[in-house]
């Protein structure tokens, strides 16, 4: 005797056009509880009841002709299938968000907006002077300033959450799609406290800091603090770091106290900071930054926007 269909597969062998049925909240709502693995917590997530849920969860497996979930009383657990759908769900949705951002992007050039990135360290020197010279020549344009560490400015690149970043030492490899742009060159200084006998000498080695406490920007944010490690290192330095901070604010009230010394870009040291001195390196360690945005076709005012940070007759090189 020849079993019963399941269930599961009759609506498509009747309906050719089943797929045109499935909605992008029918989509969501699967993407969420096959993260939870839990009703309830999915639910909650949704902030929906379990019964919506589940009518969307049932009518999506009948709609596909394949079960999704594996349910007991004790657990809820993904098939194949779901497994296989989580994937392309979790690709389609971001993609579908990444294509409404850029849309939105778009949006904000067309209204002269720009969602910019920046590291803390990068608001002194050339770029304020290069983005109030920017505004001057165009008044109806505006901007948000969105303070965000180097990995998090990548993935907003990405997102198109912001438009254009700011940071330092940083050029892409080119399989990130994301291009970049030089603004100014600097270089790595040491700030001390103004009591330190450093402070006589016209420039430091950092052979002298070797038996410093260091106070160092967060690895964990900071590429750049990543690479002025490695340069100590390269230059036969092993900086004894006893702080890592977010800003560089919070490393020079540091060494204000007498914490340890700190190596920060050149312009920090346009921060007023009583108590605090910066001296230069006799060794180069660049910190550079660069303006960085993602790789296509970018609206006018985004362009007059990065040829407005370029260096101005080689005075940042």
């Amino acid at each position: 005797m020849i079993p019963p269909p399941s269930p599961f597969t009759v609506p498509c062998m009747l309906d050719p056009q089943a797929n045109s049925r499935i909605r992008f909240r029918m989509l969501r709502y699967f993407q969420i509880l096959a993260d939870e693995l839990h009703f309830g917590r999915a639910a909650a997530r949704l902030n929906i009841s379990q019964p919506p849920l589940s009518v969307q969860i049932k009518e999506l497996e009948e709609i596909l002709g394949v079960e999704l979930f594996e349910r007991s009383s004790r657990k809820v657990a993904l098939t194949h299938a779901g497994k296989v759908l989580k994937a392309e769900v979790d690709r389609i949705l971001n993609a579908t968000e990444q294509s409404l951002n850029y849309v939105r992007q778009i949006g904000r050039s067309e209204k002269q907006h720009i969602n910019i990135g920046v590291i803390g360290s990068a608001m002194w020197g050339p770029l304020l002077e290069r983005m109030k010279a920017f505004r001057e020549a165009n008044p109806d344009v505006n901007w948000t300033l969105h303070e965000l560490g180097q990995h998090e400015q990548t993935e907003a690149l990405r997102a198109r959450t912001i438009d254009i970043a700011i940071n330092r030492n940083v050029i892409p490899h080119p399989g990130a799609k994301i291009r970049c742009q030089l603004i100014a060159r600097e270089r790595v200084h040491v700030a001390v406290h103004e009591s330190d006998p450093l402070c006589r000498r016209g420039k430091v080695s950092l052979v002298d800091l070797a038996d410093r406490a260091f106070i160092s920007l967060s690895f964990t944010r900071s590429d750049f603090a990543h690479q002025v490690y490695e340069c100590c290192l390269e230059l036969g330095v092993s900086p004894l770091i006893t702080h890592q901070v977010f800003e560089p604010q919070t490393a020079l009230a540091l060494v204000s106290t007498g914490s340890g010394v700190a190596l920060l870009p050149e312009t920090c040291g346009l921060i007023y900071w009583p108590g605090v001195a910066f001296l230069p390196l006799e060794e180069t360690i660049p910190a550079d930054l660069y303006a960085l945005w993602y790789d296509e076709p970018l609206p006018e005012l985004f362009t007059r926007f990065l040829e407005a940070l370029r260096p101005r007759a080689n005075a940042d090189l």
